[in-house]
C-alpha cells in the first residue's frame, strides 16, 4: 500500500512541479521578450527530434518483448513518457545553448554525448527490467551527467 501512495504522490506530484516550472520559466521569458519566433522554433524542433527517440525507444521495448523479457503496460508508458520529456527538455537546452552562444557547439562532441546518454539508459533500463532490479537504474545517472556535459560544454581551443 505504501509503494502505491508513493507512487501517486511522485506521479501527480511530479506532473504538478512539471507546470509550475513550465509556467514560472514562460513568464520570466515572457518578461526578457524572449518568447519570438526563434523560441517557437528550437522547441518545435526539439518536439520533432524527441518523437524519433520515443519511437526507438518503442522499437526497443517491442525487441525486448520479442526475446521473453515480460514488462507490464505501466512500466512500458513510464519508460515511454520519462524518454519523451527528458529527450524533448535535454534537445530543446542543447539548440537554446547553441542558438545563444558566440560559437556554437559542434556536433560531433553533441552527438558523443547524446549517444553517451543513450547508451547509459538504454544499457541500465534493460539492465533493470532482466533483473527485476530497478536500482540499476541509479547507476546510469554518472554517464548521463558526464554525457549531458560533453554535450553541452563548447570545445576549448587554446588560441581565444
Amino acid at each position: 500500500m505504501s509503494t502505491q501512495i508513493w507512487g501517486a504522490i511522485g506521479l501527480y506530484g511530479g506532473a504538478a512541479l512539471a507546470i509550475l516550472s513550465w509556467w514560472f520559466s514562460r513568464r520570466i521569458v515572457k518578461k526578457q521578450r524572449g518568447l519570438d519566433e526563434l523560441y517557437e522554433h528550437i522547441w518545435q524542433k526539439s518536439r520533432s527530434i524527441s518523437w524519433f527517440i520515443t519511437l526507438a525507444s518503442i522499437y526497443i521495448l517491442f525487441s525486448l518483448v520479442i526475446f521473453g523479457v515480460e514488462i507490464g503496460a505501466a512500466m512500458v508508458l513510464a519508460i515511454i513518457l520519462t524518454v519523451h520529456l527528458a529527450s524533448w527538455g535535454i534537445t530543446g537546452m542543447i539548440l537554446s545553448n547553441n542558438m545563444n552562444m558566440t560559437k556554437p557547439l559542434k556536433p560531433s562532441r553533441v552527438k558523443f554525448g547524446i549517444s553517451i546518454v543513450a547508451v547509459s539508459l538504454i544499457t541500465f533500463t534493460v539492465l533493470s527490467i532482466v533483473t527485476g532490479n530497478w536500482w540499476f537504474l541509479i547507476a546510469s545517472i554518472p554517464p548521463n551527467i558526464i554525457g549531458l556535459i560533453s554535450a553541452l560544454t563548447p570545445e576549448k581551443n587554446n588560441e581565444d
